[in-house]
């Protein structure tokens, strides 16, 4: 049974990665056919720059005996307002990756499926085998960094739209 268990889990995320690569290929190729209708408005937008927005411009100066009465220390330092920097390439293209997240929890569901097992196979009389151990540290610590690289996703999408 812990045979079936594992193997039918092994073969559903094969399936489930072919499956995904196959859905995104199909993707990247409809992008790219001809005659695709809003495509052009969509690359132009891609090459526009973002501009900074102008700020808008006092309304009021302070009079002069105000300036006048300030101390010669906060004149010296004073703050200037400092536009945000664009983000990294390496930022933006993080954004672009959706995957780590779908993947992190199959492989999560896959890692706690295997854990199940080797619990279950602690009350056999046989012993299980010591690379079924492994395989299930690996699938727990590949579900940690795929988590991890899910979160920086986010937060990058997070940062490439403000």
């Amino acid at each position: 049974m812990t045979y079936l268990l594992v193997m039918g889990a092994l073969a559903l995320s094969v399936c489930f990665t072919l499956g995904w690569g196959m859905i995104g290929m199909g993707r990247w190729l409809g992008r790219r056919l001809p005659g695709r209708g809003g495509s052009a408005s969509r690359q132009k937008a891609r090459r526009a720059p973002n501009r900074p927005k102008a700020a808008p411009k006092a309304a009021a100066k302070t009079p002069p005996k105000a300036t006048s009465k300030a101390s010669p220390q906060g004149s010296g330092r004073a703050t200037k307002a400092k536009a945000p920097s664009e983000p990294w390439r390496l930022t933006c293209w993080l954004a672009r990756r959706r995957s780590s997240l779908p993947l992190g929890l199959l492989t999560l569901l896959l890692y706690g499926g295997s854990r199940l097992a080797e619990y279950g196979m602690a009350f056999r009389p046989h012993e299980a085998p010591g690379e079924f151990h492994r395989l299930v540290g690996v699938l727990g610590w590949s579900a940690a960094g795929l988590l991890a690289l899910a979160a920086v996703s986010l937060l990058a999408a997070w940062r490439c739209r403000r």
